[in-house]
């Protein structure tokens, strides 16, 4: 009993070190891939809040001053601070949008998973023949 729990383990544990490193090249071209994604998204996001801020901020200074000796003043100030809201509601939907999905190690987690059932599949068999 003790003899045949030792010989799986071994079997488990030579599999495991034949397979180590293709897990570990899996994780280099994981990281990498989640790392472009993960820099792609943090640079668009400043750029839009950058350029977004820039825009709007000018434009809102523009309205007000047009409409400051009016009876409209008011209204526009509220709509500037609608539209404010309206740009912050807009650039959460995008940044949250390609923001990257799942976990950097998904593939990685899959091929082990996979690799887990092989594994006892296999022993599985060598007990059924045994």
């Amino acid at each position: 009993m003790i003899s045949e729990r030792l010989r799986r383990l071994r079997r488990i544990a030579h599999f495991a070190a034949e397979r180590s490193g293709d897990y570990v090249e899996l994780v280099g071209i994981e990281l990498s891939l989640y790392r472009a994604a993960l820099i792609a998204t943090v640079i668009s996001s400043v750029a839009l809040l950058f350029c977004g801020l820039g825009t709007l901020g000018f434009v809102s200074v523009a309205a007000i001053v047009s409409f400051w000796d009016t009876e409209h003043r008011k209204l526009v100030a509220w709509l500037v601070a609608g539209a404010w809201l309206l740009v912050t509601l807009i650039s959460l939907a995008i940044s949250t949008r390609s923001a990257p999905k799942g976990s950097p190690f998904s593939e990685l987690s899959h091929q082990v998973r996979l690799d887990t059932a092989a594994a006892r599949s296999h022993y599985a068999q060598d007990h059924n023949v045994s």
